[in-house]
């Protein structure tokens, strides 16, 4: 008897797997066009949460009685000046437009890793002094209070925007600093 034998070639295939930036910006235009494609993924939906947020901050604690409401109004009014103008940079699609030498992602970064921490501290000030002194009217209290822990939340949504701008910062430089499998993204 003869005995049949099956040869069979096993074939390996690699898949390779890129990943791109949340969003990226369309190439280099010779204009500012109007853009609202930016809103619609995950950063830009962060950061009009952030502009709501900020205006539900100053609102609570628009007459600043106390130092700290002083610190914590300066925190939100520079935070909220400064996340407008990335808006309107996205939605203006300025980023194309301008041929300046900047890392847009980073500057964004660091920008908003910065006021992250600002926040935290401004609104453990405020609720703080609150708390602590005699100096706010009574009436005014409930809102102060309310004021800071908005600003919590706003803290959590700059940290929660840094995130994906480091993210995106890391796919377009992939060859750069800290290479964690923890911050990269799942396929």
């Amino acid at each position: 008897m003869m005995a049949e034998s099956h040869t069979t070639k096993s074939e390996i295939s690699t898949t390779t797997i890129t990943t791109s930036p949340t969003y990226s910006s369309p190439q280099k235009s010779s204009g500012i066009s109007f853009s609202i494609q930016y809103f619609k993924t995950g950063p830009g939906i962060v950061k009009i949460i952030e502009l709501i947020i900020g205006i539900l901050c100053m609102a609570c604690a628009a007459p600043a009685w106390t130092r700290g409401t002083h610190w914590f109004l300066f925190v939100v009014v520079t935070a909220f000046v400064s996340t407008s103008l990335w808006c309107f940079i996205y939605l203006l699609n300025l980023k194309g437009a301008i041929n300046l030498p900047i890392d847009w992602l980073l500057t964004e970064l660091i920008l908003t890793a910065i006021f992250a921490v600002l926040y935290i501290i401004a609104s453990i000030v405020q609720l703080i002094f609150t708390v602590t002194k005699p100096r706010p009217p009574h009436k005014l209290k409930p809102f102060y209070i309310l004021s800071g822990v908005f600003g919590v939340f706003n803290m959590l949504a700059y940290a929660i925007g840094s995130f994906y701008l480091y993210r995106d910062w890391k796919d377009s430089h992939p060859h750069s600093s800290f290479s964690g499998s923890v911050l990269k993204r799942n396929p």
